[in-house]
């Protein structure tokens, strides 16, 4: 049965030599070099024990996103670091084996949609429902994303719409925006305290089928889910978007792409019944989503992001200003200091990666790929990038006096 995907760049397939089967929807190349404009808001979720508390604030910095990461980028040491390794949690070992404290988290979520053109501009004047009702009413283009408080931690996701279903007249940040949303939900239900990352996922794509509201539309995505008693984390990745575990000025995991060939990643996916051909379209499901857990320890950070952030910052530059902007932390620090250096954190990574996007000349992650695969592409890529930063702190660590 020949295999369809609903793939990013279109034009891609004049660069590489792919499998027989054609991309059927996707954006010009063009669109990887557009005219500039930024936009930057935050969110904070923070959980402490059983003491939880939500807020969401937008910034607006002083100074320009050139000015802010040409001096990070100026002022940091990027040195390459071999990772070493982290086993996931193995079957036969409980959690009472491997951590007996409590935890709570800091996260912090930054964001820069991708530049529009007058003609994308002029059709999003009007706000349609799905942007009234996302988490904080921000705009994050194709991406979305949420963190919520959970019966027992933190849940976190990321989701990049499939952008080639615009060119069909389909709005692809529909999908992940649903997606997210329902992800949050069943992460908070009071009696689901049980799902485990992949669970969500698998919830939140089950509800998205069954609504209605989404007809058509794909979206890779990204879920984690921290527990609060034990440390343990499970993670559900499909496609493109990513995570880094960083434990002791370290990277000791990144998650691996899932793609079907060159930028074509794995996504989930629903067609239209009366679609040409669509009994011909392969769809992946939250099963096909790389799983994997771990056991948190005080200090970590995680960094949660889409492949627009991965796609422009090589890991060993997330690691080099990552450990240059905590490094300003001591061990005395009240929890507001802490909690504003994890969102400078945040702000600091998604201006750097939105700087070197613009980066013409550049050999970013994304050339380089792309080279491997038989095109002459240099440069950065322009697209939607969001990315949440999370602290993980151990009982003893922040308690109020």
């Amino acid at each position: 049965m020949s295999r369809h995907y609903i793939h990013r760049l279109a034009s891609v397939s004049q660069l590489f030599t792919f499998p027989t089967s054609k991309a059927v929807l996707g954006p010009s190349l063009t669109q990887l070099h557009p005219t500039v404009t930024t936009q930057r808001l935050l969110q904070t979720a923070t959980v402490k024990g059983n003491n939880s508390t939500s807020t969401v604030l937008s910034t607006n910095s002083k100074r320009s996103l050139h000015t802010s990461a040409a001096a990070a980028l100026r002022s940091t040491s990027i040195v390459p670091k071999h990772a070493s390794t982290i086993p996931h949690v193995p079957d036969d070992v409980s959690s009472e084996q491997v951590c007996d404290q409590a935890f709570h988290f800091i996260a912090y979520a930054a964001w820069h949609p991708k530049n529009r053109t007058p003609k994308q501009r002029k059709s999003e004047s009007k706000i349609p429902y799905w942007k009234q009702l996302k988490v904080g009413k921000v705009d994050a283009g194709e991406d979305a994303f949420y963190q919520t408080l959970t019966p027992t931690g933190l849940s976190i996701g990321v989701a990049d719409g499939v952008g080639g279903w615009a060119d069909v007249g389909v709005d692809p940040a529909l999908f992940s925006w649903t997606l997210m949303n329902n992800a949050a939900a069943a992460a908070a239900a009071k009696d689901e305290t049980s799902l485990d990352a992949h669970d969500i996922l698998d919830v939140a794509f089950h509800q998205l089928r069954q609504g209605g509201k989404v007809q058509a539309g794909s979206s890779t995505a990204c879920i984690l889910n921290l527990c609060k008693t034990t440390g343990k984390m499970t993670t559900c990745n499909l496609g493109d978007s990513a995570f880094i575990l960083i434990r002791d000025e370290k990277v000791v995991y990144e998650s691996p792409s899932q793609q079907h060939y060159f930028n074509c990643p794995y996504q989930l996916t629903v067609v239209p019944e009366t679609y040409p051909d669509r009994d011909l379209f392969v769809t992946d499901m939250p099963k096909d989503g790389d799983q994997k857990s771990f056991f948190l320890k005080d200090g970590d950070i995680i960094l949660l992001a889409t492949d627009g952030y991965f796609d422009n910052v090589y890991s060993h530059e997330t690691l080099a200003l990552v450990n240059k902007t905590m490094g300003t932390l001591a061990k005395d620090d009240s929890d507001d200091t802490v909690a504003a250096t994890v969102r400078e954190l945040a702000k600091v990574l998604t201006n750097t990666a939105k700087f070197l996007s613009m980066d013409s000349k550049r050999l970013s992650p994304w050339a380089k790929d792309a080279q491997a695969h038989g095109s002459n592409y240099i440069g950065g890529k322009s697209d939607d990038i969001t990315l949440v930063a999370t602290l993980v702190r151990g009982a003893q660590q922040g308690q109020e006096s």
